[in-house]
C-alpha cells in the first residue's frame, strides 16, 4: 500500500473536528447543536477517519 501525506485543507479539518469531540468531552466548550445531534466520541472517530482516508486517497 503506498500512503501519501493529507492535503494541508483536509489535515486541518480532520484537526479541527477531533478537538472539538474532546474539547466537547471534557467539558472546555459547549456547543448546544453539536451536543444534541452527535456524540463527542463520534466527533473524535470522524476526525481521525478523515486523517486515515486522506492517506490513503492521493490526492484528497
Amino acid at each position: 500500500m503506498n500512503l501519501s501525506a493529507p492535503q494541508l485543507i483536509t489535515w486541518i479539518i480532520g484537526v479541527i473536528i477531533g478537538l472539538l469531540g474532546i474539547f466537547i468531552q471534557i467539558d472546555v466548550m459547549s456547543v448546544p447543536v453539536l451536543e444534541d445531534m452527535i456524540r463527542p466520541f463520534w466527533l473524535v472517530s470522524t476526525g481521525f477517519i478523515v486523517l486515515a482516508v486522506s492517506n490513503v486517497f492521493r490526492r484528497l
